[in-house]
């Protein structure tokens, strides 16, 4: 097997080592750029969090009549009433109740149903209109069926239905807190040949289906995609984020341009001696500086 010649491994030991003192230079005001954006402010001045009554409202929601659309989703939009916020797109109005950024989840009631909970009997889902939007209905919540124009007398009804009165209603109504929630759960036929509609419910200890109006009232969890994160490599490069309006996309606004990516001032080296990223070095590359090279002379026998 040919040995490597000496005089070329030292050249390229050399063009190595001058490289690699070229990307710690590189990386070192990189990382400096980097400290120094640290210290920036994440969004625009006038994305900042701001109030609803006792609840905090920041990415990825903004508020209508403080917030530029630019700083949250279009799903995300806030209306603040009488110190009350609300999800401004929807069929029905949810009042937030609370908001935790950190699990990525909030809670909302819908406010026509906590008012008037016969309303339900023409939706058999009244949180789908929801399901438009980057929301999902979280499985800590339980259902809570309200059942209506039931056929067969209370006595061959199940107990666990808690009996309800809706003014419209000729029949018996009824309402059934059942197992967790699940969105592709299909429902069994029930017996009374019943109209059924259904509410994802938070719920609580020793809840019953008597307490259908307080269930209602506390409302039902909602998870969405977003994280406090999404902004962290935008933010920490220099950049400041901002939704798109128009695609309801997130972007970095980078201080020489929007960036098509969600970080400022990427290095992207395609020499062969590196790999994707700067910090990824190939350094089985190079040969290394400090091993002598083996001549034609001193090299094993390669038939030994």
């Amino acid at each position: 097997m040919p040995a490597f010649p000496a005089a070329a491994a030292a050249a390229a030991a050399e063009i190595c080592l001058a490289m690699m003192l070229l990307l710690a230079l590189l990386v070192a005001a990189s990382s400096a750029a980097a400290a120094d954006a640290i210290n920036t402010t994440t969004w625009s001045s006038s994305c900042e969090p701001a109030k609803c009554g006792e609840l905090t409202i920041g990415y990825p929601f903004w508020l209508e009549g403080t917030h530029p659309p630019e700083c949250g989703y279009r799903a995300f939009q806030v209306s603040c009433q009488q110190r009350l916020a609300s999800l401004k797109n929807g069929f029905w109005t949810y009042e937030i109740k609370n908001i935790s950024y950190e699990r990525s989840s909030f809670r909302v009631s819908n406010v026509q149903l906590s008012q008037d909970s016969c309303s339900l009997e023409s939706n058999f889902n009244a949180s789908a209109d929801l399901s438009f939007g980057p929301f999902n209905i979280s499985s800590e919540n339980q259902e809570l069926f309200f059942i209506y124009k039931c056929t067969q007398s209370r006595r061959q009804l199940p107990s666990s239905w808690a009996s309800i009165h809706c003014p419209f209603d000729s029949g018996d109504s009824y309402a059934w807190l059942a197992r967790e929630y699940k969105p592709d759960d299909a429902l069994k036929p029930l017996p009374g040949n019943c109209t059924v509609s259904m509410l994802p419910v938070l719920g609580y200890a020793g809840a019953t289906a008597k307490d259908y109006e307080r269930l209602i009232k506390g409302g039902f969890l909602l998870e969405y995609p977003m994280t406090p994160d999404d902004c962290k490599y935008c933010s920490e490069t220099g950049g400041r984020c901002r939704v798109n309006a128009t695609y309801d996309e997130l972007e970095c606004q980078c201080p020489d341009g929007l960036s098509p990516v969600l970080f400022c001032g990427a290095l992207v080296l395609r020499w062969p001696l590196f790999s994707h990223r700067t910090d990824s070095f190939n350094m089985q590359s190079c040969p290394n500086p400090f091993q002598p090279s083996l001549d034609a002379a001193d090299a094993p026998d390669a038939g030994r």
